[in-house]
């Protein structure tokens, strides 16, 4: 499945802002319509297809990296480092 994000194709099992969530957006955490894990990011306060910026893509095993992928679902990175990775996402989105 593609990297991208649709509200009506996933389900949110957490929202809200932690110390990794860059200033000025939030992260939902929920699976794709696949199944697969992912951390999403949005920009303002809540998820929307419109305030979507980018994903990290939860292993679904041990041993595998996570990566990060882009609004448009295009590679942006390895994903070792949650915080970086979501900064760096939303530097792209403003770019």
């Amino acid at each position: 499945m593609a990297a991208r994000f649709r509200m009506d194709d996933s389900d949110i099992r957490w929202c809200g802002v932690d110390d990794d969530t860059p200033p000025g957006h939030c992260t939902a955490i929920g699976l794709d319509g696949m199944g697969s894990k992912w951390l999403w990011l949005f920009r303002g306060d809540s998820p929307s297809d419109e305030a979507f910026v980018g994903s990290v893509q939860i292993p679904d095993r041990a041993g595998k990296v996570p990566c990060a992928y882009g609004r448009n679902g295009g590679y942006a990175g390895l994903a070792a480092d949650t915080k970086a990775s979501l900064a760096k996402l939303a530097a792209r989105a403003t770019a």
